[in-house]
């Protein structure tokens, strides 16, 4: 697991981030699910190619994302769950991995969307990770045909010395140095192609299991698409896929996909593979799964489903990190999920940075976040007289707002509290609003007070605030609310 940063410099907009919880609330440790909000252009497709990077694969797309007009090396220092501290250094490359990274983002969706990509036998891709014992194989390939390739060079050099040579016995040795290589060289071959066919039906296996669960996900997200077969083409899986009733090939030439599928057509179809392939991995418990913007152009009924798969996913992960612009998306996934660590990044003394965030506080609007304000400076107080000024802005909203509500067949939206009082005060006792009579001066003392600290006052800003003045005010209009 990612246990904490240690900092990131000179990576996209981080540009000097050391985490610190007395300046931004968090140190930096991460927990087993974990949350990041951040608006765009903040830094956040940045942190998620760090995470990709850590798997040893790919180290070329954190120097790619190098800051624009720094000549100083990116510097990325981050400490597993071992304590062993992993750093990016000046060879761009990590002096230690954490396997089993997997990460959705736009770059696998660019990727995976319209055909994908087997590798070759030097590289071969992500998708022999669902194979069963589909990269062993491939290594053994791998080391199998390196193994042929020094024995065909040094056929090549027998075959020149006996073209050479003049020495009959020696000429006769080396004839049988050369038998032996082919020898060697055809049993090497051999093996590779008994692998290679053994593979194939693997893959070919993996293939339609693959389909199987990507179609089962797809009937969740967009049943309008279903893939029909997927077929093996040289280092390339082509599906053929049904879009409302036609078959189409994903390297038609005649039929573009880019063109004819929606972008909610595509969101659908790369994260059902991704999704199809977290299934198939074997030991998904000791993965770190990262999901950046997995929504992108998904309607409310796609994205509630979204964070329904995505919950059952975070919880059988060694560790999740759910990254979005979405803020509304990532309050939902937390609904589902109490126990994450939810960060911001911001842009703070001239870098991006995490900070704690309270996403219940920010998504809030309204008569909630005002009472949710006041309720929080009786209980933890406040520090600045900035603050201060901010509870002391809340009061007549409250109780202007559960007034309206109240009595919405009285109050106009276009009345406040002076308003209000004016009603109470002039009303009989078969008024709904008589029995108010009984708090008129308080809820006109707390009206002046406001007053003070209204912009309407030319001095309002040089007013002092006394706290326990205030905490008095903020109390009474609590009990207030609490009577109507």
């Amino acid at each position: 697991m990612i246990h904490k940063i240690i900092e990131i410099q000179n990576c996209g907009r981080f540009v000097d981030y050391k985490p610190s919880e007395k300046e931004y609330g968090w140190n930096g440790i991460f927990s087993k699910l974990n949350t990041i909000y951040a608006e765009n252009g903040s830094g956040k497709t940045t942190f998620t190619q760090i995470l990709k990077s850590l798997s040893g694969r790919n180290c070329e797309l954190v120097e790619k994302r190098k800051t624009l007009q720094s000549n100083n090396p990116i510097k990325i220092s981050i400490l597993n769950d071992h304590n062993k501290r992993l750093s990016y250094n000046s060879d761009n490359n990590w002096n230690g991995v954490i396997p089993n990274v997997e990460v959705y983002d736009s770059y696998y969706s660019e990727s995976n969307v319209y055909i994908v990509s087997l590798g070759n036998d030097e590289n071969p891709s992500g998708f022999y990770d669902i194979v069963p014992d589909g990269m062993k194989m491939m290594n053994e390939i791998k080391q199998l045909t390196r193994r042929r390739k020094s024995v065909t060079a040094n056929m090549r050099g027998t075959k020149h010395d006996i073209k050479l040579c003049e020495n009959p016995i020696e000429r006769k040795r080396l004839e049988g140095v050369y038998a032996n290589q082919t020898i060697k060289k055809t049993k090497l071959v051999n093996s590779i192609n008994e692998l290679k066919s053994k593979l194939e039906l693997k893959l070919e296996d993996a293939g339609k299991k693959y389909v199987e669960k990507t179609n089962l996900y797809l009937s969740k997200f967009n049943p309008n698409l279903e893939i029909i077969k997927a077929n093996k083409k040289g280092n390339q899986l082509v599906y053929h896929i049904n879009i409302n009733g036609i078959e189409v090939r994903s390297d038609s030439t005649n039929i573009s996909l880019k063109h004819t599928l929606s972008e909610g057509d595509k969101s659908s179809l790369s994260l059902s593979f991704f999704l199809a392939r977290l299934e198939m991995l074997p030991n998904i418990e000791s993965r770190i799964i990262v999901f950046d913007d997995p929504i992108s152009s998904f309607d409310t009924r796609r994205r509630k489903m979204t964070i329904s798969i995505l919950s059952r996913i975070a919880n059988r992960a060694a560790q999740f990190f759910l990254l979005s612009h979405d803020i509304n998306f990532v309050k939902d996934f937390c609904d589902r999920n109490s126990d994450c660590t939810n960060l911001k990044i911001v842009w703070k003394n001239g870098s991006s940075v995490f900070v704690n965030h309270d996403i219940q506080l920010e998504t809030m609007t309204g008569i909630s976040k005002d009472m949710y304000t006041l309720r929080t400076y009786l209980s933890k107080g406040a520090l600045t007289d900035l603050e201060r000024r901010e509870v002391i802005r809340c009061i007549r909203p409250v109780i202007e707002g559960i007034f309206r509500l109240k009595y919405f067949n009285i109050f106009t939206d276009k009345e406040w509290l002076g308003d209000f009082l004016g009603h109470i005060r002039n009303s009989d006792k078969a008024s709904p609003l008589y029995r108010l009579n009984d708090y008129y001066d308080e809820l006109s003392d707390i009206n002046d007070y406001c007053k003070q600290y209204h912009h309407a006052n030319p001095n309002y800003m040089e007013e002092p605030i006394f706290d326990e003045e205030l905490r008095q005010f903020v109390q009474k209009t609590l009990d207030i609310l609490a009577y109507i």
